[in-house]
This record gives C-alpha cells, structure tokens and sequence, in this order.
C-alpha cells in the first residue's frame, strides 16, 4: 500500500510527458541544436560540428548516439525525479519524498524541460547538477538527526567526492553554467563538511571528466571560441526587451521574478533551517545573474528546481498544520488547473500573468519556429490561389520569410498593392525593431486578421492578415 503514491504519480508523469510527444515543433534554437546533432550522426567528427559552440557538447552526443530526441529528456526528468525521491525518501521520509514528486510531477517548469529537447530542455543539465548536489548531502546527512552526534562535521568520504566530481564534470559537458554551480557546492561544503586538502582533488575529476566527455575543448582555439562565446553574453541581441523597459539587460530583479512566476508561492516553505545553504546560494547566483551579467531565462536556473522542491517539501512537513494544509491543497489546485491548460505548450507558462511576460520567459526563441507547420500551410495554399500575390512582411519577422513573394515592409513600393501580410507577436510586440512600430500602424489601417495561430490562454502567436 505504501507504494501505491508513488506508482500512481509515475503513472501521471508519464503520460504528462509521453501523451501527444513531439506535438510542437521545435523552437527556433531546438532547430539549430537539431542541426549539430545531424551533422554529428552524419560525420561521426565532433570537430566537423562546431556550431554554437557556447553550448557545450555532451547533450548533442547523447542525442547523436541514441536518436529518439523526446524520450531522451523524458529519461533524464525520470532519472532526477527517482533520485531526489530516493534520497528524500532515506534522509526525511516517505511523506516528505511524496509531496516532493508531487511537486516535481506537476511542476510546469520541469514538465516543459521533460517535454522539449537540447537548448531550452536543459534536462540531462539539470539532472547531473541534481546529483553532483545530492552525493554531497549524502554524505552530509542532512536529514538525519543522528548524524554528527559528537558535534563535529563529517570528513568529505572519498566516494561522495569522486562522484560529486564526476557529476559535476558531466554537468560542465551539458551546460557552460554549470559553473555557477560551484556556488552550491561550497556552500553546502562549507557548512557541512570539515575542510580536507585531499578535497582538492574534486577540480582535476570535474575537468577531467568535462574534457572527457565534451571531447572538442581539448582543442585550445575550441576552448578559446567557448570562453569568448561565453564572455560576450546576451549584448549581441541588441533588439531584446525586457518586460517593456526598452533595455537588451534583464533587470536585477528579473531572476528572482522569474522564479516566482515558475515557481510561485511555494518557494516560501523552502525558508528555514535545513535549506538555509541552499538558499544563500541561490541568493548569489541570482544576484551575479541579475546585477553582473544581465541575463537570465527559466532554461538557466531550472536546474537547481529538483532540490528547492525538495526543501520546499521539507518545509511543509516541517509545520505541517491544517492551516498550512489548506494553503498547500490550494497551491496544489492552481498548479493542476495550470498543468491542464497549458499542455503540452509549457513554454507559455506565465502567460496568465499578462501581456507583459509573454516572450518573456525564453530569451528570442521563445516562440520562435514553434507551431509554424499550419501557418505554413496557409501560406502555401494562398500563393497555390494567387500565384502572382505579394505578400508583406516586416523586415525582421519570425517567418524567416524571403524570396520574391515576400516584400520587406521597408523595401516595398507604396502605390502597390498588397493583398496579403504577415505579423508574429514576438516580432510585433516584444522586440524592438526600427520598422516595428511603423509596419503595426500600417497593418491596423489597412488589413484584418483572416487566419490566427492562438496558444495557451488564447494568446496569438502567427497572423495571415489581407486588405480590408
């Protein structure tokens, strides 16, 4: 009987993620990471394959080698789930390990990683980041009441150090921002562990382990274009537009925004004692992120949501009352409600918040390429109709339209006429383009919407418009 919870939630978050698999198509950036792999299956050269160079190489791999791009990240989110639960399970208990999957399964943020491949899954990222933490609060007992009885904190045991190198090397290969997982791991080192030189040792099997399995950066010029990649950061998107403010930088608080809007409000059941590392971490990356760099969207912070699902978990165990148990079955009822309609579309988690975090949430790419196959359709069938049709567009549009039926909104002849129009809300509405405003004001005189491309909450995505 006490297994029956979690075989049933593993029988929600499997069909969460396996009903209607690959549905969307991908996003603009899935597109292009699905260019490395295919070069990688077709060369065998993983230095014939050096697009995108910023994005570190080990999820191409796996995605090259094993093909089934879906049920790649459904294996990674399954592998994280089933080991934090393990461990919450030995350390705090089945009652606390169950309310984590719980939270875990319904979590919109890890249900779009599940579902999504590469670039905006972060996954096989996410997953490794988990475990790199959870060999060290193994070793650390942190649950455990018993644990470091006589008062001294434990010595780092050789096991736990080896694997949390390994993992976080094999993070280091998923993703370039494992290095702000360094913060975690000493803050949770130094509140935990007695110091030990022999620790040192964590460096050379993190880097080993990185060079080993990213194969490309033993190359020193590879190794350079990845730390110039990295330096340059988000300016080169000079068109970029955080929430209406009219700067390319996320604000300072953007981070933490971010987090509330994924996260909501459990995150305040995640305050106290036995997160208290965590948090201070969390603190810090953030603030670098939101002061220092300026960048930040859900794909580069949701590896560290495992583990705050896990405090928050804690947390409400911790002050288990009826008051907090009606307060959780009504977070549990939003989460649910939000789970339901925005699948299988995670992406617009957030959209119910407004306008203003519409495209908010992943950088350019956000809506970029996905869900363009009808719209597509309707195009084709148009120029089939009216092969001598024009059609406008704005000189940057997320159709990536070009070719002698499409005139640049900025190129066309202003006594012509044409019939036909295309606008996309990422273009229309979040970026800010010299035409974008002009190429609006036109559209609202002249034309009417006469095919709408809608996702969750009814938000318009794509529009075919033609002359009123």
């Amino acid at each position: 009987m006490r297994h029956i919870p979690i075989a049933a939630l593993l029988a929600i978050f499997a069909f969460l993620h396996l009903h209607q698999m690959g549905e969307l198509s991908w996003t603009w950036d899935e597109a292009g990471d699905m260019g490395i792999v295919e070069c990688l299956q077709r060369t065998g050269d993983p230095f014939a394959c050096l697009d995108d160079i910023s994005q570190t190489r080990l999820p191409f791999y796996i995605h090259a080698l094993l093909g089934h791009h879906y049920w790649i990240s459904f294996a990674f989110s399954a592998i994280t789930l089933l080991a934090v639960y393990a461990y919450a399970r030995r350390e705090y208990g089945t009652w606390t390990a169950t309310l984590f999957a719980a939270l875990y399964v319904t979590s919109p943020a890890l249900l779009a990683s599940g579902r999504m491949v590469l670039t905006h899954s972060a996954i096989v990222f996410t997953c490794f980041t988990t475990l790199s933490l959870l060999a060290l609060m193994r070793g650390a007992g942190l649950g455990s009441p018993a644990h470091g009885g006589d008062g001294l904190k434990p010595v780092l045991r050789l096991g736990a150090l080896v694997a949390c190198g390994v993992f976080t090397g094999l993070a280091g290969a998923s993703h370039i921002l494992a290095a702000f997982n360094l913060i975690f791991l000493v803050a949770l080192y130094a509140t935990r562990f007695r110091p030990s030189w022999r620790d040192l040792w964590f460096l050379p099997i993190a880097a080993a382990t990185f060079f080993a399995t990213t194969v490309v950066y033993v190359s020193p010029p590879v190794l350079r274009a990845l730390i110039d990649a990295c330096l340059a950061g988000g300016g080169k998107y000079s068109f970029w537009n955080y929430l209406g403010l009219g700067t390319t930088s996320a604000p300072w608080f953007f981070p933490f925004l971010l987090l509330l809007i994924k996260v909501g409000a459990w995150v305040v059941f995640a305050f106290h004692r036995q997160a208290r590392w965590f948090l201070v971490a969390l603190l810090v990356n953030f603030g670098l992120k939101g002061t220092v760099f300026g960048y930040e969207t859900p794909h580069h912070q949701v590896q560290f949501y495992p583990l705050l699902y896990l405090f928050v978990a804690v947390g409400i165990v911790t002050w288990w009352k009826k008051r907090v148990a009606v307060v959780v079955a009504v977070l549990f009822a939003i989460q649910l409600f939000d789970v339901i309609r925005f699948f299988p579309n995670y992406l617009f988690y957030g959209a119910q918040y407004g306008e203003r975090f519409i495209g908010e949430f992943y950088g350019p790419a956000v809506l970029h390429a996905q869900g363009r196959t009808e719209v597509w359709q309707v195009i084709e069938a148009i120029r089939v109709r009216h092969p001598e049709a024009k059609i406008l567009v704005a000189d940057n549009n997320m159709f990536d339209a070009s070719g002698p039926p499409f005139v640049p909104f900025t190129k066309r002849d202003p006594r012509a006429r044409y019939e036909f129009a295309l606008v996309d809300r990422l273009y229309a509405t979040h970026f800010h383009f010299p035409e974008r405003d002009a190429y609006n004001a036109l559209l609202a005189r002249h034309y009417k919407a006469a095919y709408t491309t809608e996702f969750p909450t009814g938000v318009w995505v794509y529009r075919v418009m033609e002359l009123r």
